[in-house]
């Protein structure tokens, strides 16, 4: 027969051993969603130094106008991520007016926009836009066009300094 004070001994071990193992997949998960921002490329909203915490989207989960995302453009067999801001969904009407956002006819975004007409928002795609419109050297729908729904891999819910 086992004694008590072994059996005390062995639950114990086994529970501190359980919870070590949680821990170490709770901090192994923080590690890969959250992100350094090194630069200016999402100025003002996420200034260079600050870290943003992302959420990972499944392709076919709702994806509301507004919200900060990254998503993935492939170019020479090189997958990059980069980070935008949703401003046109399926169905929208985009362009511009005076250098302007406009969606559906409404001015709603940022300076930086070229042209008048983007046309409409194709099934399947959305408009994505840089945080910070002045940075160019990171492509998003003004240099890419409308970017696919599934390129569309997380979605930014917090951020630190």
């Amino acid at each position: 027969m086992i004694r008590p004070a072994v059996l005390r001994r062995v639950t114990r071990l086994l529970v501190l051993l359980g919870v070590a193992v949680a821990a170490a997949m709770f901090f192994n998960r923080i590690e890969k969603l959250r992100i350094p921002v090194t630069d200016q490329s999402m100025d003002p909203t996420y200034p260079g130094g600050t870290t943003v915490f992302i959420d990972d989207l499944a392709p076919d989960a709702p994806l509301p106008r507004g919200v900060d995302v990254v998503y993935t453009v492939e170019r020479d067999g090189t997958t990059y991520a980069r980070f935008g801001r949703v401003q046109g969904l399926p169905g929208d009407d985009v362009g511009a007016k005076g250098g302007r956002l406009t969606v559906n006819g409404e001015l709603v975004g940022p300076a930086g926009i070229p042209g008048e007409a983007m046309g409409r928002v194709r099934e399947g795609t959305v408009l994505i836009l840089a945080i910070n419109p002045a940075e160019t050297r990171y492509p998003d729908s003004r240099a890419l066009g409308f970017i696919p729904r599934a390129n569309v891999v997380a979605r930014i819910r917090a951020s630190m300094r």
